[in-house]
């Protein structure tokens, strides 16, 4: 997962990290693995350091245990009884071309099939269950156009109902921290915004000059 930094989610400052890092924990992994009281007595954290604690990462390593671990999620959910601050909010897969494309081509038949019920596991917990699905793939260059294109063909880019393209920002000046989103396919928004984004700060470059000329 991750390296901890400013903004990954309500309430953790710049000032939150320097304390985490005192303490050895630099990455969401780290803090998950934790002890939330240990960990709060030692750096004087709020209630706030709780809803790190509340990301649980699953390393997975081939398409079957990916549909293993999404399979006993749902059966999880579905039996759980719970409040809607304890709910699961969002699944975030990263990323789903590493363990779909070693079972594509060459003598793995069974490849598209595979990846396909792992689009439908995806679907059902954003469906039936209304979790929010986030997904990453990799792109490649088509042969004939240059374009950019999902890794995992086009058989893929019929699952997402909503796809964003991240690109590192053209030119010598730019941020090295900058990436360029681009809303390639959606149901609600006309396709063609962009926004760029600071990956370091996980801010807009309009938001954290904003909030600089806030400083005192």
């Amino acid at each position: 997962m991750g390296v901890l930094r400013a903004g990954l989610c309500p309430g953790l400052t710049q000032e939150m990290i320097q304390l985490l890092r005192g303490i050895g924990i630099r990455t969401v992994v780290d803090l998950v693995s934790a002890e939330l009281e240990e960990v709060s007595r030692k750096c004087s954290l709020s209630y706030k350091a709780g809803a790190l604690q509340r990301i649980h990462v699953v390393c997975v390593f081939d398409i079957f245990q990916m549909m293993d671990t999404l399979q006993d999620l749902r059966g999880s959910i579905s039996q759980q009884v719970t409040s809607a601050s304890g709910s699961v909010k969002i699944v975030v897969v990263d990323s789903v071309s590493a363990v779909v494309s070693p079972f594509l081509g060459g003598q793995h038949g069974e490849g598209l099939a595979l990846m396909m019920q792992l689009a439908r596991e995806l679907k059902t917990l954003a469906r039936e269950l209304g979790i929010a699905v986030l997904v990453t793939n990799h792109v490649t260059r088509d042969r004939d156009s240059g374009k950019l294109r999902p890794a995992l063909g086009r058989s893929w880019s019929f699952v997402p109902s909503t796809r964003v393209l991240l690109e590192v920002q053209a030119g010598s000046g730019a941020p090295h921290g900058c990436r360029v989103a681009s809303l390639t396919k959606s149901s609600r928004q006309p396709t063609g915004i962009q926004e760029i984004i600071d990956i370091g700060s996980c801010q807009t470059p309009e938001q954290s000059s904003s909030l600089e000329g806030s400083k005192p």
